[in-house]
């Protein structure tokens, strides 16, 4: 071991002399170990070999795992949406599609000014807050959403509330910090009584109700997607080697509902309740020959229902059930349509109730059962089935049991089972008491009665087809069940065109066409209440025409204030839709088929002219003749199209027709021309007014010894519905037999009408009689009116005030001769036309 001293500098240790041994120059290398330098390099060679091996196990082996680990990382698949499809009505018309709007997202702090090349290719410096700030101001955006973008710095971005036009948003385009996207909106033109048939959608897309959601397989479509390669920074970087998938739009549906029919359902409804006060109503239009639901409308309080009330609320009908069960009675044999029934004088107590009838008689035929809407003879008859056979009826019928058609909140009704009934169930039930169902339940029962006695069932989608335009789905007729024979379809419409042409349902007559129809007007009962007083369901339902139907209409009203009964309220409701729907081109009805049907309108006879009438025609036609233009010029062949301007006589009755057609509560009084008394009576009853039957006329209102009855107001005035027409009747006319008022008014008043003058001469109360009329101022023209002279015509009235007062001196002598004979005719046509309905 070498010492140095303590002192030495160590820079001279190498030549100091060491204390102790010598040290050789040179030391001699330590020996390396060949076995450890052999482990080294084959470690080295196992650690390249498991690189290599696992390198190759992840091409070769774990590849595609790998790869979608990283596709995860670092591409994104971006959802697109799928247009929904689109819902038409029954003639092509959009009531919901899905449309392309934009969203507009700003950056504020990336609105920076920027050089863009114009038109003339010089390049200049755009302010890019200043197209924005004037963009939006264009397209109306509230201040406040304008300081949320230019007075907010800390905002990384902003999302306006609006959605635009694509178009709307091209001077946007390129300009930094404003990204447009695209998003799909439901756009919905369904006008308002439909909106709770189509449904809708929540904010998030999900159906809510409706079409929307029973359809939602067909409509929502398949989503496509976009994948993007995301950079280190989330950026996204364009691949030609992703493929999109782009979206399938969905299905689009057409439903059965005529947007023309509904929106005069919608409209007679609107203007029926507020004629009426009632609270609320429904209208079904059913199509009997393939069950098309062609209209449904509901009102509550005033407002649109939020769901289809036709499909989801059931309510006691009343006598709109009263066919059921009697035409299956006609069915099976166990009752005959003339065959009469007791039917108590009105008054008749079963199993500890009482039933009554509005129209009181001591018998009555089956048809006049449902002509007059008898309770008695409807529940004496149903006593001829027993429970079960009942209730098979009512079943068969289509009540009790959902009607098929695709609507989530649809309400079955309800019809309980014969082991649940009670004494007086069996009475109830068929006077529409004790059970529960929906205004398309009644329309689709009644289109059984006019389909022949097959029960359909009823649709409200006609077809479906996919984004290509092939049909997915399409409507075809679906036969039920056979619930009566042909024949006993054919009779109960028979008697149930009586119901609407003399029965309880006149208001929903029409002039041109028969309407079968039943009226029904029942106590409402009111949960937890009871049956509260004062409170109806007035329900008419109908098949138009009656002869070979194309509609079936139920009309409901709630509530009514005032006159309640369905007949009359519910009644000229329908009558409404019918007059509008004729009116209307696209209503869908086979008008070929309308015109095989139409009632032909009397034409009433023409009084032949007398000898003075016929010299004044030829006088002022000969003096037309002398007064007569030049024939116009030759017509030339014109170079192009031209206008040409066609002017029209004025027609005031024409005119009148188009003003009430703008408003629905006025009619037309009708004309009554060459009608006895009892027939004008029904007509203007027909057609919606009251009537007031008076005797005896005036040389002011035209000759007094016309037998033409007439109307004030006068043929052709618009009247409000409901409203009284004065039907003035003559009083010769009415003093003589009934068989007088109906024949030909010519001959009598042509020639001095001598058989109209008999009742003043024969016997001595017509003697007495016409003792005043010899004191009136009339006495010297009296005496030349005893001998009429067949030879001598008679003149107008007002050409000679001597004639005119013979004829007045007439008039009074025969109304003195039989006083009571005007109320004695009148009367009884009244009561008869005017009959009101509880049933």
């Amino acid at each position: 071991m070498t010492h140095y001293p303590l002192d030495a500098d160590p820079r001279t240790a190498g030549t100091a002399q060491p204390v102790g041994d010598p040290v050789t120059a040179e030391q001699t290398p330590l020996p390396v170990s060949r076995g450890r330098s052999a482990f080294v390099h084959v470690t080295l060679v196992l650690f390249a070999a498991a690189i290599v091996a696992r390198a190759a196990q992840i091409q070769l082996v774990e590849r595609e795992s790998w790869q979608r680990i990283a596709e995860r990382q670092h591409v994104k698949d971006l959802a697109v949406a799928p247009p929904r499809g689109a819902i038409l009505e029954a003639t092509g018309n959009v009531l919901v599609e899905t449309r392309e709007q934009m969203k507009l997202v700003i950056e504020p702090h990336n609105l920076t000014s920027v050089k863009r090349k114009g038109k003339d290719g010089k390049t200049r410096t755009v302010d890019t807050r200043a197209i924005v700030r004037r963009g939006l101001r264009e397209l109306r955006v509230s201040d406040a959403n304008m300081r949320r973008v230019f007075n907010n710095p800390k905002a990384r971005w902003v999302e306006l509330p609006y959605r635009f036009l694509p178009a709307d948003l091209d001077r946007f385009k390129g300009l930094p910090g404003v990204k447009t996207v695209s998003v799909l909106t439901r756009v919905n033109a369904t006008p308002e009584g439909l909106r709770g048939i189509v449904g809708a959608l929540n904010p998030d897309g999900a159906p809510v109700g409706g079409i929307e959601m029973e359809l939602d397989p067909f409509l929502r479509g398949e989503a496509g997607h976009t994948p993007v390669v995301l950079d280190g920074r989330g950026g996204r970087i364009g691949s030609p080697m992703l493929t999109p998938v782009e979206a399938r739009p969905g299905h689009t549906v057409t439903l059965t509902i005529n947007q023309s029919l509904q929106e005069i359902a919608e409209q007679a409804l609107t203007d029926a309740r507020k004629r009426t006060g009632a609270s609320g109503g429904d209208v079904v239009i059913l199509d009997p020959r393939d069950g098309a639901i062609l209209a449904l409308a509901g009102v509550r309080d005033g407002k649109a229902a939020l769901t289809s009330t036709p499909l989801a609320e059931p309510y006691e009908p009343g006598s709109v059930m009263k066919p059921f069960v009697v035409s299956r009675l006609l069915d099976a044999g166990r009752a005959q349509p003339d065959e009469m029934l007791n039917t108590e004088n009105g008054t008749w107590s079963v199993a500890g109730r009482t039933l009554s009838d509005e129209h009181k008689a001591a018998s009555m035929s089956v048809r006049d059962i449902i002509r007059f809407s008898s309770n008695i003879g409807t529940a004496k008859l149903a006593m001829r089935f027993n429970e079960q056979q009942e209730y098979q009826a009512l079943r068969d019928f289509g009540f009790g049991n959902y009607t098929g058609v695709p609507y989530p909140a649809e309400s079955r009704g309800r019809l309980s089972l014969p082991k649940e009934w009670g004494k007086m169930t069996p009475a109830s039930v068929a006077i529409g008491y004790e059970m529960m169902a929906t205004p398309v339940q009644i329309a689709t029962a009644y289109a059984a009665l006019a389909n022949d006695g097959e029960l359909l069932q009823p649709v409200l989608v006609r077809e479906v087809r996919d984004s290509e335009g092939r049909v997915v789905f399409q409507h075809r007729k679906r036969a039920i069940r056979q619930v009566v024979t042909p024949a006993t379809a054919a009779l109960m419409r028979t008697m149930l065109k009586s119901v609407v042409d003399s029965g309880t349902a006149r208001a929903a007559n029409l002039a041109t066409f028969d309407v079968a129809g039943k009226s029904g007007t029942a106590r409402r009962l009111i949960p937890g209440q009871g049956y509260v007083p004062g409170r109806y369901n007035a329900s008419f339902a109908g098949m138009f025409p009656a002869e070979d139907p194309q509609y079936v209409i139920v009309a409901r009203l709630i509530d009514p204030e005032g006159t309640y009964f369905g007949g009359i309220v519910s009644g000229a409701m329908a009558n409404m839709i019918l007059q509008n729907a004729l009116a209307t081109r696209d209503a869908s009805l086979d008008r070929g088929a309308l015109a095989r049907v139409a009632r032909p309108i009397p034409v009433a006879p023409v009084k032949p002219l007398s000898p003075e009438a016929l010299r004044i025609a030829a006088r002022d036609s000969a003096r037309r003749d002398s007064l007569k233009a030049p024939p116009p010029p030759k017509a030339e062949p014109l170079p192009g199209p031209a206008r040409v301007v066609v002017d029209l006589p004025f027609d005031a009755q024409r005119a009148n027709a188009r003003r009430v057609s703008d408003n629905a509560e006025l009619q037309l009084v009708p004309s009554v021309y060459g009608l006895d008394a009892r027939e004008a009576v029904r007509v203007l009853y027909a057609a919606g007014f009251q009537v007031s039957v008076t005797s005896g006329g005036d040389a002011r209102y035209g000759d007094a010894r016309d037998t033409d009855v007439r109307t004030r107001p006068a043929t052709g005035t618009a009247l409000r519905s409901g409203a009284t027409v004065l039907l003035e009747v003559p009083r010769f006319a009415v003093a003589a037999a009934p068989r007088a008022a109906t024949s030909a008014p010519a001959a009598g008043a042509e020639a001095g009408s001598t058989s109209a003058a008999k009742p003043s001469t024969a016997g001595p109360t017509s003697r007495s009689a016409a003792k005043p009329s010899t004191k009136s101022p009339a006495k010297s023209a009296a005496k030349p009116s005893k001998k009429p002279s067949a030879k001598t015509p008679a003149k107008s009235s007002g050409r000679s005030s001597a004639r005119g007062a013979t004829k007045a001196t007439r008039q009074s002598t025969a109304g003195k001769a039989k006083p009571r004979a005007g109320s004695s005719t009148s009367r009884p046509s009244s009561r008869s036309a005017g009959a009101t309905d509880r049933h």
